[in-house]
């Protein structure tokens, strides 16, 4: 146990390279394996699929030239929680940390653990309970991060490798092997029919959580070599590499299978192999997507207790998150995220996941990036290692699409908001009362 006298820090260790794995490990994973169906069911055409799959590479893209000055300039640990503490105060700051730590990347990833556990009965004949394998997945990523830093980096760049081979081999094998059946096969949803504000709001939420973690490796910003200069190489080189990896996916899955073949299929990619190359190969493609889901589900484990380890520093969680180990390990937060990422994979439906989960995300995000302009006004002589190019349009435009991205999510799902933002209300209360009574607890230490 690490007492306060033996309290160890946060070293800068990792690369470039170390973050790019980090960004596309956390990234491709659940998103891509688990959402191209929903998709093309709300979509149906071909072409309307791969154009929001490149709106939301681009709005990606935008929103992390816009992070990157931020993360360039604060290099902390814990990510868009730094960014709205210093923009808009602990209050916001405490909203922005929980709301990752409890919704979008604990909810994420339990449907990883679950996602993991469901293949790997897959591949045992089904022999077994989703419920016990995944918590024994949680619990093997709970020891492999207690080995510390240089461990689970490690092996977050080897699989993130294996990734990036898996991926680019199942999408040249169906772009390859394929007859473009869903480019020549007639659309899912024809001509004579609109798809529908709900069909895009329902499709962009699917697409907004396969590219979610774009940012996640400015969560590890006190641990980066020259942040100033790596962070944002970091992030945009992560987030395009993703993009340019997902549209490959999709036109692969869409030159084997038909829209509506792939509105029905709860593995697209495995499917999709399947049908060109027979069954066995489909199997080879679910022991992929298990290596797959396995690199992208070691970024939570990696991310979120840097998350709460930078709460803690500022009052705004239990001060034992901040307790780092002899390894670099914030072992206290690496418990309570393991359990709780446990408990969520007991429970809940992967759609309904995604659609509460980006709900908040979004609402969270927006509140985070407009800080860019508020820190512009309250701190201009903070020094800036990389600035957003375009100012102030650019990263007014991005602020203004995740506007209208939010107005058309609330518009449309009016239940899921009120949900999803009364849960933020709670958050938004806990961290007035949090606030004050850190404030209050300085001051009587100081009296």
């Amino acid at each position: 146990m690490t007492t306060d006298a033996q309290q160890y820090k946060l070293n800068r260790v990792l690369r470039v390279r170390d973050g790019w794995a980090v960004t596309v490990g956390i990234v491709i994973g659940a998103g891509i394996l688990g959402t191209p169906g929903l998709i093309a069911g709300y979509l149906g055409d071909p072409w309307i699929i791969l154009g929001l799959w490149a709106f939301g590479g681009v709005v990606a893209a935008l929103s992390t030239l816009v992070l990157a000055e931020m993360a360039a300039a604060l290099p902390e640990a814990g990510g868009k929680y730094v960014y709205a503490r210093h923009a808009w105060g602990p209050t916001m700051g405490f909203v922005a940390g929980w709301s990752e730590l409890i919704v979008s990347r604990g909810f994420s990833g339990a449907s990883k653990a679950v996602l993991i556990a469901t293949y790997i009965l897959t591949l045992n004949g089904n022999r077994g309970s989703v419920p016990i394998v995944a918590l024994a997945v949680v619990l093997g990523f709970f020891l492999l991060h207690t080995r510390g830093l240089r461990a689970s980096t490690t092996f977050q760049n080897v699989t993130t490798a294996v990734k990036v081979l898996i991926v680019l081999a199942i999408a040249g094998a169906g772009i390859w092997g394929g007859d473009l059946a869903g480019f020549t096969a007639a659309p899912l949803i024809t001509s004579s029919e609109t798809v529908g504000l709900l069909g895009y709001a329902l499709a962009y939420q699917s697409i907004s959580f396969a590219y979610y973690g774009w940012e996640d490796a400015a969560k590890m910003a006190e641990e980066v070599k020259d942040p100033g200069v790596a962070l944002p190489r970091i992030l945009l080189g992560g987030a395009l590499a993703v993009m340019v990896l997902y549209i490959l996916m999709n036109v692969s899955f869409l030159a084997a299978l038909t829209p509506a073949e792939m509105a029905t299929s709860d593995l697209v990619a495995a499917d999709a192999i399947a049908s060109v190359f027979g069954g066995s190969a489909g199997t080879v493609v679910v022991v992929a997507s298990l290596l797959i889901l396995i690199s992208s589900a070691n970024v939570n484990f990696l991310g979120l207790p840097r998350v709460a380890y930078g709460l803690a520093q500022h009052g705004l969680a239990p001060r034992a998150f901040s307790r780092v180990d002899e390894r670099g390990t914030p072992r206290n937060a690496l418990i309570f995220i393991s359990a709780w990422i446990g408990l969520l994979a007991l429970t809940g439906s992967f759609e309904m996941l995604i659609r509460f989960m980006m709900t908040v995300a979004i609402t969270v995000d927006t509140m985070v990036l407009l800080g860019y302009f508020r820190l512009r006004a309250k701190r201009p002589d903070l020094e800036r290692p990389f600035r957003m190019p375009g100012h102030p349009w650019l990263p007014a435009l991005t602020i203004v699409l995740y506007i209208m991205i939010l107005v058309i999510l609330v518009s449309t799902q009016p239940q899921l908001a009120a949900g999803a933002w009364t849960m933020l209300a709670a958050m938004l209360v806990a961290g007035v009362i949090t606030v004050r009574g850190s404030s209050g607890s300085r001051g009587a230490a100081s009296e």
